[in-house]
């Protein structure tokens, strides 16, 4: 293993600076184009409604071809700007329209130009794009509950997203494949009913969207002839007419090379993106389906290991280019314009579960090292016998401080995603991630990580106060009764998991309403050709086409409401330090005027994130009931409700409609990151802060547990320093922890960026389940990040 890393070439080097150079941009165009084609199409139901909307799009939009791309295809008609998608949500754009370009959260310049495009044609939406149906339809009591921060429910304003697509069987079929299929289908049902004609439509929705994809590439490969007829270097000339070849090619035939597989996932990739505004669309396995390719060009002379490694660097430019409009408060709660898009490498084979690691898993390290885009996000399938050089890379990556890739369990994921789909192991091995953490089989599964979220800090202040909501006194969760009462643990947490399943039961009936809206308004037919069982169910992903789907319900501020508890129940109830009326007091007043009660709460009470066995029995009855409790519902399709641990950066809001509580934070503060200990609060080191994490007992959270975990790059250097990182991951992994990330980096560093941005534009942290350009977040993140324990070693 090298001491050195790998570096980009001159030619991707410019390829990102024009990336990442620039603020993001919103575009109007595919506003306009989704409004003329709905005007045209509005007769058709609406499955066939989105297939003809995306082939006008996809038929009419701008294309380039950057000087220097050898991937070619854009989502907007600029690079690096975020599309509107008025058939989902519009009104807030007109309305927030002049603060985006100024918003501290992921700002976007918008250009007078698109500003007029989208005055003209988002008033067609007014009152009838998919969020304002939503809003008609949720229950009053749902939407109330969300004023007050104790509850969202997700996916309102974009598309269902997280999908996993079938790249295994796509890179050797081809497109047409698919439509063959379809015609075959078509051709042996007889109409004569509601559901059938429903499949009919589908099916033509599927070879509509296909025929529009293979003119979305021919596009490109007749515009790379005609630049490689205007070229005079030889060299680009014959990039050129390669990039021409392999759109002619691919994706409506089976790809042939290892830049023609490539160029196939992109394709299949930024058209998901253009049809749906989903998110967490996955690569997943990226070295397992492409690796043939590779070693095929290799064998045949036809690539050499650093043009593989630069067409990937394109790749990951590429995928780094797109881009998604959210609102004022989404865009602090996802911070770092995210899009959860996801590889992952490394892992098991199949058949007997040995490791699978080739030689395109280390090109992937070597090419992410290079670049250091924010996406895609790196992830590597750890298992007892992963090839330990693999290994290593990703450790000495993270040791310099690139923040990747993250590390995940395959001891933990694969029986827990036998459990939760009931599918066999060799499916199970072959899982990647739609989102975040949330397993999946690829090409087979569509998980939707998008229900919502239970705050369970502000569920602990609804038992201080008998259900009423302190920050305006109505009566907001159910009588609980009087925090006097409440005199034993076992009182306070059956107190707590009553909050909880009042307002999980409200939840999952707003985002049923949701669901059932997303398959009869929003069907996608494109996307849905991509993952296996929905041509031949005839039906689309959010009507339950897959061949397994459940839905992932947040559980948040898990440390802060463990915390909390075991201050009230160890200083009130057990030692009597305090009385509970003096607490209450100092909460309602902010602490103001009783910072002795405050640290005694910080200090005197023990803390989630130091292997304490008490207050992580705690944590762990959190999310053991909160799973519990989920598995009496269905989502909208049949499908399970699952748990999953995770806020994104969305703790900084989540701790804004919560008043001080009884973990010492002060009122309004962020909550603690994911399933990681609240900022600060692990003291011990990071032996007890992962042996915390792990008795949180992982397997009940079904869709995973996002954990970050920070050190200091002075006490991990050298070899030595890269043996601890093995010891911790492992260590974690050995108690059945399911997914951690590593940020190394010191607090001075951080704080210079803030002061300098200019001169740390490519500074990348984990914020979440993602990447993120340190200097592109919010202050109030950028501190939420800083506050984070950075842990020397005690390994």
């Amino acid at each position: 293993m090298s001491e050195t890393f790998y570096q980009m070439t001159d030619r991707v080097k410019q390829l990102k600076k024009m990336l990442t150079d620039e603020t993001p941009t919103m575009s109007a165009e595919r506003a306009k184009l989704a409004t003329e084609a709905i005007q045209k199409y509005a007769f058709e139901p609406p499955v066939l409604q989105k297939a003809y909307m995306l082939d006008y799009i996809l038929r009419n939009k701008k294309i380039f071809i950057l000087d220097g791309e050898l991937i070619v295809g854009n989502q907007a008609d600029k690079p690096r700007s975020a599309p509107v998608f008025p058939e989902y949500t519009s009104e807030w754009v007109l309305e927030q329209i002049d603060d985006f370009g100024k918003r501290k959260s992921d700002p976007m310049i918008v250009t007078d130009e698109d500003r007029a495009i989208l005055e003209e044609y988002l008033p067609y939406w007014k009152d009838i794009s998919f969020d304002k149906v939503v809003e008609r339809a949720l229950p009053e009591d749902v939407k109330h509950a969300e004023e007050s921060g104790v509850v969202t429910v997700g996916n309102r304003d974009c598309g269902t997203g997280h999908v996993l697509p079938d790249y295994f069987n796509l890179l050797k079929r081809g497109l047409n494949y698919y439509k063959e299929q379809c015609q075959k289908k078509i051709a042996e049902t007889v109409v004569d009913s509601k559901e059938k004609q429903e499949q009919v439509d589908f099916w033509h929705a599927v070879m509509i969207d296909i025929d529009a994809a293979g003119a979305y590439a021919q596009r490109f490969s007749q515009l790379a002839a005609e630049k490689a007829a205007a070229e005079t270097d030889d060299v680009r000339k014959q990039e050129l007419l390669d990039i021409a070849a392999a759109c002619a090619q691919v994706p409506l035939k089976p790809a042939r090379t290892f830049q023609e597989a490539v160029q196939f996932v992109w394709f299949m990739h930024v058209i998901m993106n253009i049809e749906n505004n989903g998110h967490g669309e996955s690569f997943h396995r990226f070295d397992q389906y492409t690796n043939d390719f590779y070693e095929a060009d290799l064998a045949a002379g036809r690539i050499t290991e650093d043009k593989a490694i630069e067409i990937i660097e394109c790749f990951f430019i590429k995928v780094t280019s797109i881009m998604k409009l959210r609102d004022k408060f989404y865009s602090q709660s996802f911070a770092g314009y995210p899009l959860w898009q996801n590889i992952i490498i490394g892992g098991q084979k199949l058949e007997d579960g040995s490791d699978a690691t080739n030689p395109v898993s280390m090109l992937c390290l070597k090419a992410n090292q290079a670049v250091q885009t924010s996406m895609p996000t790196m992830s590597i399938q750890y298992h007892d016998h992963l090839n330990q050089d693999l290994m290593n890379e990703g450790l000495r990556m993270i040791q310099a401080g690139m923040a990747t890739p993250a590390f995940f369990n395959n001891n933990l994921v694969i029986p827990m995603l036998m459990e939760k789909s009931g599918c066999t192991i060799e499916e199970a091995r072959n899982w990647g991630i739609h989102g975040c953490v949330q397993p999946g089989v690829a090409g087979k599964s569509d998980g939707r990580p998008t229900v919502g979220y239970v705050n369970q800090l502000k569920c602990v202040e609804l038992v201080l106060n008998n259900g009423v909501n302190p920050v305006n006194g109505e009566q907001l969760g159910p009588r609980t009764g009087k925090i006097e009462t409440l005199d034993t643990l076992e009182k306070l947490e059956d107190a707590l998991y009553k909050q909880n399943d009042y307002f999980v039961d409200m939840m999952l009936r707003g985002f049923n309403v949701v669901g059932s809206l997303h398959a009869s308004r929003m069907p996608v037919a494109f996307t849905s050709m991509l993952v296996d069982g929905c041509i031949d169910k005839g039906k689309s992903l959010q009507e339950g086409g897959s061949k397994y789907y459940e839905s992932g319900a947040f559980c948040v501020s898990v440390a802060n409401a463990a915390d909390a508890i075991a201050a009230v129940d160890t200083l009130v109830n057990q030692k009597h330090v305090l009385d509970i009326q003096t607490v209450m007091d100092a909460l309602q007043h902010n602490f103001d005027g009783a910072e002795p009660i405050r640290q005694a709460l910080l200090k005197k009470a023990p803390k989630y994130g130091n292997d304490n066995a008490y207050v992580d029995g705690i944590a762990a009855g959190i999310v053991r009931h909160y799973a519990k409790n989920l598995e009496k519902y269905r989502d909208s399709r049949g499908g399970h409700y699952v748990e999953v641990v995770e806020s994104q950066s969305m703790n900084v809001s989540q701790g804004k409609c919560i008043m001080a509580t009884p973990d010492g934070r002060f009122a309004y503060d962020a909550v603690a990151d994911n399933c990681s200990p609240a900022m600060g609060r692990d003291t011990s080191g990071p032996t007890a802060c992962i042996n915390s994490v792990a008795h949180l007992d992982q397997k009940n959270a079904k869709d995973g547990c996002l954990f970050n975990l920070r050190f200091d790059p002075r006490s991990i250097q050298g070899k030595k320093g890269r043996m601890v990182l093995d010891a911790v991951v492992r260590t974690f992994f050995k108690n059945m922890g399911e997914h951690i990330q590593i940020n190394v980096i010191d607090n001075k560093t951080l704080r210079e960026a803030q002061k300098h941005p200019e001169n740390y534009r490519n500074l990348l942290v984990r914020v979440a389940g993602y990447l993120a350009y340190f200097v592109e977040l919010d202050s109030e993140v950028q501190e939420a990040l800083i506050a984070r324990t950075a842990h020397p070693p005690d390994f």
